[in-house]
């Protein structure tokens, strides 16, 4: 009896493998065209952490370091044992510094210029090298920009296949994916890959293009989180197969967001702070995979939207962003390091 008790449930189980939530038909879109703006290699999927075991607490620690001024809507990325910060809004000006964060020596130096100042744009590291790609200053832009992965001197070395503003990059350090943003209109829906920072090609078209979105990659998919489309926040949590190039709605969060960013740490996606009914939010998130849905985790030190995030090592960095205080917005200094552990003295 026990042998055919667990026979059952054997059985059970793996008729019960698809997601619970049946995705209405306006929920999906087709695969993408096969043709794109440069060759590639569409149905590449990345090879991104799927976790054995969920974070269910994540500490936040404030470190000693503080940026040299106030910074928000900064690109990231982690290179070489350290975290470069690249362009962004520093004191209300759009900026084309490059800062390097030591997080063992708790120090930011100068790391060099960008071609062109920017914010709101994306950044990945690629073949050695630091790429920001769009943003703007007045204007959306189709600059595509590199740096070395040591800082020093930036240079335009390509385009976008059109201008991209308020998008967000996610990448496995093999492909970079350059997911929705602004141009003119409503927000952007191609989702575009690029492997060597140059050339792209779409991969696949968001359900609802979207611009301010959180982004990331777990389980050879990307995960594109709330955002803003035609000025109005949106709820949904979509997910894009990156082996088909099919797009769902997945999930709905229990309020609109737009402004927060995505991170993976353990394998489990985060989503950190963000904008939600003209409240800027303090909460980190964890995103189920599963069940698209969400569930607190931990709290940042503030409120914080438009923040960075770059992981390096065990840990993920949590740079600048923007705050809340007698009703006006602010610039933070900070850099906050997020774990999955107990706090510690170890960056």
């Amino acid at each position: 009896m026990r042998a055919l008790v667990s026979l059952l449930a054997v059985l059970v189980l793996g008729s019960c493998s698809a997601p619970p939530r049946a995705p209405h038909p306006s929920d999906s879109s087709p695969p993408p065209p096969t043709s794109g703006t440069a060759a590639g290699s569409p149905g590449h999927s990345p090879a991104s952490p799927t976790p054995s075991d969920p974070v269910t607490h994540v500490t936040a620690t404030t470190l000693p370091v503080r940026l040299p001024a106030p910074a928000s809507r900064v690109v990231a990325v982690a290179a070489g044992g350290h975290v470069l910060m690249l362009g962004g809004l520093v004191a209300g000006t759009t900026s084309a510094q490059v800062l390097r964060l030591d997080p063992a020596a708790a120090k930011i130096t100068a790391a060099g210029r960008l071609a062109h100042a920017t914010h709101d744009a994306g950044g990945a590291v690629l073949g050695g090298s630091v790429f920001v790609f769009g943003g703007g200053v007045q204007a959306s832009a189709d600059w595509v920009q590199s740096v070395p992965v040591a800082g020093g001197a930036g240079a335009l070395v390509g385009r976008l296949p059109t201008p991209r503003s308020d998008h967000v990059v996610a990448s496995d350090g093999t492909t970079a994916y350059v997911v929705g943003g602004y141009a003119t209109g409503p927000g952007l829906t191609d989702v575009l890959a690029t492997t060597n920072g140059t050339t792209f090609h779409i991969v696949a078209h968001l359900v609802t293009g979207v611009r301010y979105a959180a982004a990331a990659l777990v389980g050879g998919a990307l995960w594109v989180v709330g955002g803003e489309r035609d000025g109005a926040q949106v709820d949904t949590v979509q997910r894009v197969d990156l082996a088909t190039g099919a797009a769902s709605v997945v999930g709905h969060l229990a309020a609109p967001l737009s402004h927060a960013t995505a991170t993976v740490l353990d394998g489990t996606l985060l989503v950190v702070g963000g904008l939600s009914a003209g409240k800027r939010l303090d909460a980190i998130e964890r995103l189920d995979t599963a069940t698209g849905a969400t569930s607190l985790v931990g709290h940042l030190p503030s409120a914080a939207s438009d923040t960075a995030v770059a992981v390096l090592g065990d840990a993920a960095y949590v740079i600048g962003g923007e705050t809340s205080a007698a009703g006006s917005t602010h610039p933070l200094d900070t850099v906050v390091r997020l774990t999955t552990g107990p706090a510690s003295a170890a960056p």
